[in-house]
């Protein structure tokens, strides 16, 4: 049986990642001025931001969001 991959899309993504943050009181946001596109964690219940700069590849690795045969895109992934 050959093995097989699959990439989710960059928006599945990013909401695998902000449903898994909400059981925690938290939510990924998006901050867009400068230019750029920062990603930011942020507390609900204090509204604070509690962690900046969120690389999305690192952070869907410690959440553990992927199954064996998912991959990250392409543009996120650095072991491709």
């Amino acid at each position: 049986m050959a093995e097989f991959m699959i990439t989710i899309s960059y928006r599945a993504l990013l909401t695998r990642i902000d449903r898994k943050l909400q059981k925690s009181g938290r939510r990924l946001r998006a901050d867009r001025r400068g230019g750029g596109v920062i990603y930011v964690i942020v507390d609900t219940k204090r509204r604070a931001v509690v962690e900046r700069n969120i690389d999305l590849a690192k952070l869907a690795r410690r959440l553990e969001i992927l199954k064996p045969w998912e991959k990250m895109p392409r543009t996120m992934s650095s072991e491709d």
